[in-house]
């Protein structure tokens, strides 16, 4: 082996450990850090323990629309309802819902108020139901339960629900 090939072997070696030791040219002056993001949107804290997060008015008078929709088979319901639905009650609620979409008790409208924790993963609600042929609004409490991440009816208030929808005045 020439000098020159292990002159240069040995200082591609230093240079090589050097830069994993970390060794960086030293700077004279401190580097200057500037904010980029003054304010960032933080996440909301999470509930304290024991205590979940109750859903939304919204979200809940979105839901009883969906279960109501007269449109909709009870089939493709049951991610709506605790438990899901029988057959025969979703027969019964197809037929009810459909004959009082033809009596013209529809579009309805659901307003939702004192949302309250009613257990581990679970809501009660006021609701009073409005449309075409109510007197006047129709209040039910009715309850509500988490699985998964995902609000759905409690299965005897999607009944209470249903039945109060489709009450013909």
């Amino acid at each position: 082996m020439t000098v020159k090939a292990l002159a240069t072997g040995a200082a591609a070696v230093a240079a090589i450990g050097a830069a994993a030791a970390g060794f960086a040219p030293a700077s004279s002056a401190p580097a200057d850090v500037q904010p980029v993001v003054f304010s960032v949107p933080l996440d909301p804290p999470p509930p304290p323990p024991g205590q979940e997060q109750l859903p939304s008015a919204d979200q809940l008078a979105d839901l009883c629309n969906q279960v109501t929709d007269p449109g909709v088979r009870y089939t493709e319901k049951n991610n709506l309802v605790q438990g899901g639905i029988a057959q025969n009650e979703g027969m019964v609620a197809d037929h009810d819902l459909r004959k009082a979409y033809r009596n013209g008790n529809f579009p309805e409208q659901f307003n939702v108020t004192n949302i309250a924790p009613a257990g581990p993963n679970a809501a009660s609600a006021d609701v009073a139901i409005s449309g075409p042929k109510f007197a006047g609004p129709v209040t039910k409490q009715l309850a509500f339960v988490n699985e998964g991440g995902n609000w759905m009816l409690q299965h005897d208030a999607a009944i209470a629900l249903i039945q109060a929808a489709t009450a013909t005045n």
